[in-house]
């Protein structure tokens, strides 16, 4: 239980960090740094990643409840498809927005416009996809060794073919307590017993 705790965290921090450098792509594009003269390229490079950092403090402290909720409904329900993080983390991302843009004084600079919605939702997207790589795929433990036993063959199965092999229903009917035998077996499978 620990250990999936603390990989859930890990997967949040780490997500935080991808969508802050997401976001920040936003603001000092690739084409903009590769324009630079060599000389300018490095510090502004540097100033980017720094960035970077105080924009995944903001993410991490906006999306913490939102986040842990999302994780525990994964982990709980086993959620392991990359849709259910992605679109978690596109919603986060839509909140974040609306929370940035409710608090816009009026006749201020708004934020309000597709390129800042598209940064948003570009980071949240982002940001569930790498939960979901890191620790969303793996969502509520390993999955459960298949049952032994001559029931677990027989349901095996039965749910693929729709009735249970001979040998599923010769395991079952040899089971103990089953005083039936191997007619009841034969039966099972859908054979005819032997005539003695």
């Amino acid at each position: 239980m620990a250990i999936r705790l603390l990989g859930v965290l890990a997967a949040f921090l780490v997500s935080c960090l991808v969508a802050a450098f997401a976001m920040v792509l936003f603001v000092l594009t690739p084409a903009e740094i590769a324009g630079l003269p060599p000389d300018v390229r490095g510090d502004r490079v540097a100033k980017g990643i720094e960035l970077a950092g105080f924009v995944a403090a903001q993410f991490a402290l906006f999306s913490t409840p939102f986040a842990l909720v999302v994780a525990a409904v994964g982990e709980m329900l086993r959620k392991r498809s990359w849709t259910y993080y992605v679109l978690a983390g596109l919603a986060i991302a839509g909140l974040g927005f609306f929370a940035q843009q409710s608090t816009e004084q009026a006749g201020q600079p708004t934020i309000a416009n597709n390129y800042a919605l598209t940064a948003f939702l570009t980071a949240g997207f982002v940001g569930g996809l790498v939960y979901w790589i890191v620790r969303g795929r793996f969502a509520g433990g390993p999955r459960d060794a298949q049952p032994t036993g001559p029931t677990a063959t027989l349901g095996t199965e039965a749910a693929s073919t729709g009735k249970p092999s001979a040998v599923a229903a010769q395991k079952l009917a040899d089971a103990p307590g089953n005083a039936t035998g191997s007619r009841s077996a034969d039966h099972a499978a859908g054979q005819q017993p032997e005539k003695a």
